[in-house]
């Protein structure tokens, strides 16, 4: 059974490397291509800490892969972020609860009678459930139809595993010693990367944020897009003001519009160059706020009554889109927009120097 355990463990790291190398060289964002090497190299170090059959390694070599193997949950946060929320804004708690939970393991891992396993196991569990809960929740804004379709797979491939490895070890089902946990943990990443190498292995630009080596043409237009009539009705929605609806989603636009859900996201996403429903619906209430910030005449209009008006619920929401978007507050962009221009003829026309200095 050792035996069996290793060969599953080389070859899933042989093919986790092989995933690391072809996609490091795809047309894909940076952010993509370090993400899939940072969970290469931290699973090929949790499995080789984990084998069944003990391996006689240097001490050096064994701190390493431990220190590699404990970030596995931050690897998997940010591959899982990076795929399924556009928005950077978004990413970073998940990042933040990831990292702290790679510290308990790294603590557990090199002072044990500090860090118990049972509660690193536990915070582990908790996380990978609610990354398998963002991968399918995040979908009612997501446009890009073939990462919607690979959704509930991946989530239950990759979150999964890591939620079912550790909520057994939270819960004292397997010793995590043992060769029956060992085996699982073997099977079980062997069988999700070679469905993640069968599904990622075709790299379709389009699941990936950030700006490609190899630029992807750009969407095709949409008087030639084969819903363009269908674009032309989500322009003239989005003209009428359908976008200061609060709490608009893609569903209730598609019932608006009496298209299929489906229908109206490829043409959004194909027709109109958008990944994200909210990022587009709410580009058109920031210019709307960014209008009436700098219109003089609306100077006494508070920012929360702007805020409501251009169909945000709240301020909080209104000001992270407002600066993911300009990069200022809503206050900033108002200060810089009816402050008065710069007189620049002092340096235009310098005044002449006194007599008494020449």
């Amino acid at each position: 059974m050792e035996f069996l355990d290793l060969a599953m463990r080389g070859a899933s790291i042989s093919l986790l490397m092989l995933l690391a190398g072809l996609l490091w060289r795809a047309p894909i964002g940076w952010e993509g291509r370090i993400s899939i090497v940072a969970v290469a190299v931290t699973k090929s170090a949790m499995l080789l800490s984990y084998a069944a059959l003990p391996l006689d390694l240097s001490p050096l070599v064994t701190a390493n892969l431990i220190l590699f193997s404990s970030l596995v949950p931050n690897a998997i946060t940010w591959l899982i972020v990076t795929i399924f929320l556009d928005p950077p804004g978004r990413r970073w708690p998940w990042l933040v609860a990831s990292s702290i939970v790679s510290a308990h393991f790294y603590l557990h891992q090199t002072a044990p009678d500090w860090v118990a396993l049972v509660p690193c196991a536990a915070t582990a569990t908790l996380l990978y459930g609610a990354l398998f809960g963002l991968a399918l929740w995040s979908s009612r804004d997501d446009l890009v139809e073939c990462r919607c379709r690979a959704r509930p797979g991946f989530a239950v491939a990759i979150a999964g595993l890591g939620l079912v490895l550790t909520g057994v070890q939270a819960l004292g089902v397997m010793d995590p010693g043992s060769v029956s946990f060992a085996l699982l943990q073997s099977a079980g990443v062997l069988a999700v990367t070679t469905a993640f190498a069968v599904w990622i292995l075709a790299p379709n630009i389009d699941l990936w944020p950030g700006a490609p080596d190899h630029p992807a043409p750009a969407p095709r237009p949409s008087t030639s897009h084969p819903d363009a009539a269908l674009i032309a009705r989500v322009r003239a929605a989005m003209a009428e003001g359908i976008w200061r609806e609060e709490g608009l989603t893609i569903g209730a636009l598609a019932a608006r519009l009496s298209v299929p859900e489906h229908r109206l996201r490829r043409a959004i996403n194909g027709g109109l160059g958008h990944r994200n429903f909210s990022s587009f619906i709410n580009a058109h209430r920031i210019a709307a706020a960014k209008a009436q910030l700098g219109d003089p005449e609306a100077e006494g209009t508070t920012v929360l009554e702007i805020a409501y008006d251009v169909g945000f619920a709240s301020l909080g929401p209104f000001n992270r889109a407002f600066r993911a978007e300009t990069g200022q507050s809503p206050t900033e962009f108002r200060r810089a927009a009816l402050s008065p221009p710069t007189h620049r003829a002092d340096s235009e026309h310098p005044a002449p120097i006194p007599a008494n200095l020449h």
